[in-house]
């Protein structure tokens, strides 16, 4: 992820509201000026000044993917990861997924989970904000991908019984507002799955752990606050093996709102006071990731060597999710 620039500006917490902040981080993971705050009141963690929307615009739609990834559309060896990454968010969802449901793939990036979620018999729309990836997913699956944002993807009319954000709101501007928005849009009996990076995890090191594309960096509680000022409740939480991120479903609710807890906030705090860069060095962690990096390339490539990556990312993923695609549509 290369620097951003962007004006920006000021905000109080985007959970609860509230106004005693602490600087936590002046730098991004690769070093460039990046403002991080936390919210001693509830203690949510996010990037303070936060881009305007104006700005994120800009670079959701032009140079996020090129930023983030080095290219405009997916390499064979994203198909892979990514196919591989939508094969379990089906798994984890099949207790809640009903025969022919209607999904919202939120953040649909190059179209991998809704092309099997729609392959698997149900009816599927992929909203994008990236142009290239959109149009690559369009392109090569012929699934329902708009180029767009997540505050375009509702239209009241539709209801829906699934809406998947797979690392999207913490890109947000607006987490609360978001949700809610897309609550109104739930079926009664639907679900919203999200999954976010875990502010308490340590999959990465502690100077890589903010960086400008992530503008809140959730605890599990501070997610669950989110959610319920929204009109949602948790219905299961876990963290995911390896990265610890928070995956969570939720489901409406009309039981009052949950208070911000200052003790989760005191600990949030230490955390982040304790976990530092010279005491990472003492630990497994950053030697596990080497060698999980250096051996990642490896398996990929001989994945791809079996799979034929010549015969296009079509090819690639009907392999991975052989199986999982209704008896109609094979």
């Amino acid at each position: 992820m290369t620097a951003t620039p962007f004006i920006g500006q000021p905000i109080d917490c985007p959970l609860c509201a509230g106004s005693d902040l602490i600087h936590v981080g002046n730098k991004d993971r690769n070093g460039a000026p990046l403002k991080t705050d936390l919210c001693r009141n509830c203690g949510h963690v996010f990037t303070n000044p936060q881009p305007t929307e104006a700005e994120l615009n800009r670079f959701y739609s032009n140079e996020y993917r090129s930023s983030y990834k080095g290219v405009l559309t997916p390499k064979p060896k994203h198909v892979y990861r990514a196919g591989l990454r939508a094969l379990e968010r089906y798994v984890r969802l099949q207790p809640y997924l009903e025969p022919r449901a209607q999904v919202l793939d939120v953040g649909a990036g190059g179209g991998e989970f809704t092309y099997l979620m729609t392959r698997a018999g149900h009816t599927v729309r992929g909203i994008e904000p990236n142009r290239g990836y959109a149009e690559f997913a369009q392109s090569e699956y012929a699934v329902d991908i708009e180029v767009g944002t997540v505050s375009e993807a509702i239209d009241h009319d539709e209801c829906w019984d699934v809406i998947t954000l797979h690392h999207v709101l913490e890109h947000l501007a607006n987490p609360v507002s978001v949700l809610r928005k897309l609550a109104q849009g739930l079926a009664d009996k639907g679900v919203v799955i999200v999954e976010v990076p875990n502010v308490e995890a340590r999959y990465h090191g502690p100077q890589r752990r903010f960086h400008f594309a992530h503008l809140h960096t959730f605890s599990c509680e501070g997610l669950t606050l989110a959610a319920s000022k929204a009109g949602l409740e948790v219905r299961d939480l876990c963290l995911q093996r390896h990265t610890g991120h928070i995956n969570v479903i939720l489901s409406k609710t009309s039981d009052s709102m949950i208070a911000a807890d200052t003790g989760i906030a005191r600990r949030i705090e230490h955390h982040l006071e304790t976990d530092t860069p010279i005491r990472d060095r003492f630990t497994t962690r950053p030697y596990r990731r080497l060698w999980a990096n250096l051996a990642r390339p490896i398996r990929e490539r001989r994945a791809l060597q079996k799979l034929g990556k010549r015969n296009g990312a079509r090819s690639i993923l009907d392999q991975i999710y052989a199986g999982v695609y209704s008896d109609t549509e094979i």
